[in-house]
């Protein structure tokens, strides 16, 4: 609306349209705090279960070797553990007696790092792939082994 003789325009706006673009300002940040960042709202640990077969059945007792660049970790079969998350893969070798076998996964982003990309950008996903909280392997794993395998196996 103008006010006659004036040089000044006087824009007006109903107070509901205002309320609601308060609101939703408002609600932007929380939005994004929700889907953002997975280094604060996803663990930077994941279980992994790892069972091994030799000659194509399956055999307990196995001791495994979990490498990625966050650590190693060990677990005997059929068995979980708690991993550190890493960007890049995890490696698996497995023995029992003279039976050898190994494996090697990758991970995977998961919807954290997604979010992270819309509400927080590039810094944030950055932060993700170091810490490795944006990351994750698949949560059980089958690692096939070879040769003199231990009886029942």
């Amino acid at each position: 609306m103008a006010f006659p003789h004036s040089n000044s325009i006087v824009l007006t706006t109903p107070l509901s349209s205002l309320a609601a673009c308060r609101r939703l300002l408002l609600l932007l940040p929380m939005v994004a705090l929700a889907t953002g960042c997975a280094t604060i709202t996803a663990d930077k640990s994941q279980p992994l279960t790892v069972q091994t077969t030799c000659n194509g059945k399956v055999v307990n007792g196995a001791t495994c070797e979990m490498v990625n660049s966050k650590g190693v970790f060990v677990v005997q079969t059929p068995g979980s553990t708690s991993v550190r998350k890493s960007f890049g893969a995890m490696t698996i070798n497995c023995r029992l007696e003279e039976a050898r076998g190994s494996l090697s996964i990758d991970s995977s982003s998961n919807v954290n790092t997604w979010g992270n990309l819309i509400a927080g950008g590039v810094v944030g996903a950055v932060v993700d792939a170091g810490t490795g909280a944006g990351y994750e392997y698949t949560p059980s794993v089958v690692v096939a082994m070879q040769g003199e395998c231990p009886e029942g196996g």
